[in-house]
């Protein structure tokens, strides 16, 4: 098959997002598939040069790039990452005896991610015009595809509850881990250590984590928190109090498949606090390398089995302290937690993901094309 693909984040496999796009193209490359992956250096207009209206931007660039694309040469499968691809996905649907296949690979549906934003702040300003919400038009173009395949079965749930398309046309595929990551020995005697990993941002749960930690922090005296890839802006002290910045360790970014992979193996609890997640990688590396998950139920975690792979954070009313001091009270609650967990991500493996995608992508062309088996 052939494959024209548009990532609306940056081909960097040290983004969670790219390191998605990057993998599943080399991935089908490596199967005997035709994939020309373009990234926003390839398409955005005004790329580089200004960092306002970049949603506005994307959506025209991948409009005029996926429509010059096709005029050049041919396609089977004419892929999206992101709900930039609106129009395009609007254009290109009636495109006269269309025999490619439009798909939708979501690395988060950008509508569920602003529904459950908008409810945990209501009435927030959207600021300049050009972060007014695109999620009509998204909505929208998602309607337009004709597959849809999300990173976790919670963003699944929400095409069906909204109908975007057929159930046999969603599918989830949750995101695989390097290779590196599986098969880890496991060791589960751990210093007394909180961990975090991502950006310091409100969906990221800061503001959980701004106001938890410190009391965990002086119920738990002999634990530490450590935060990482939060960026070299990022000052402890302008979120936690003075008293405790000695036992707050801030690293601002570390390799995935080295620094990262060694960090995760000295922490105790990994702590996924995020208003919302397509997936959250981070929680599933922390898993395959022996931490104890505690997280909202979002994303990979909402699949979860509360008690045996993770402890769950109430959808309504999240709070870090029951959870967080019944594992560091409990070693062997920890330790159980922490097998499941371990347990459970060792599936995700590329080669399973790939087979999947590439089964589903040949099943759906055939049935584009009317020569369905």
């Amino acid at each position: 098959m052939r494959f024209l693909t548009f990532s609306n984040c940056p081909l960097d496999d040290a983004l969670g997002s790219g390191y998605v796009a990057l993998r599943y193209a080399a991935g089908l490359r490596a199967r005997g598939h035709q994939v020309d992956l373009r990234g926003p250096a390839d398409y955005e207009i005004g790329h580089g040069l200004s960092r306002r209206a970049i949603r506005h931007r994307q959506a025209l660039g991948m409009a005029f790039a996926s429509l010059s694309g096709l005029l050049a040469a041919e396609y089977d499968i004419v892929e999206f990452y992101g709900g930039e691809a609106w129009l395009a996905l609007c254009l290109l649907a009636r495109w006269p005896g269309r025999r490619f296949l439009l798909a939708c690979h979501s690395n988060g549906l950008e509508t569920h991610c602003e529904e459950v934003l908008r409810a945990a702040a209501p009435g927030e300003s959207t600021g300049q015009w050009y972060h007014l919400s695109l999620g009509a038009l998204a909505e929208q173009g998602f309607r337009q595809a004709d597959a849809i395949l999300t990173v976790a079965e919670y963003d699944r749930a929400y095409a069906l509850r909204r109908a975007y398309l057929p159930a046999d046309r969603v599918l989830a595929i949750e995101n695989p881990l390097p290779d590196s990551f599986l098969g880890l020995p496991l060791h589960l005697e751990r210093p007394p250590v909180l961990g975090f990993c991502g950006s310091w941002l409100p969906r990221k749960g800061s503001a959980l984590l701004t106001r938890d930690i410190p009391g965990l922090l002086r119920e738990l005296p002999e634990w530490r928190f450590v935060l990482v890839g939060v960026g070299d802006r990022f000052r402890a002290a302008e979120h936690f109090p003075g008293d405790l910045l000695p036992r707050i360790e801030v690293i601002p970014y570390a390799e995935r498949e080295t620094a990262l992979r060694a960090l995760y193996q000295t922490f105790s609890i990994f702590l996924l606090p995020s208003v919302y997640e397509s997936f959250g990688l981070t929680a599933a590396e922390a898993m395959a390398c022996g931490c104890a998950l505690v997280a909202t139920p979002v994303g990979f975690a909402a699949g979860l089995r509360q008690g045996e792979e993770a402890m769950l954070l109430s959808a309504t009313e999240p709070s870090l302290v029951e959870p967080v001091l019944a594992l560091a009270r409990d070693p062997g609650l920890r330790q159980r937690i922490a097998r499941g967990g371990h347990r459970r991500v060792q599936t995700l493996g590329w080669d399973g993901a790939i087979t999947t995608a590439e089964t589903a992508y040949a099943t759906w062309l055939a049935e584009l094309r009317g020569n369905a088996p």
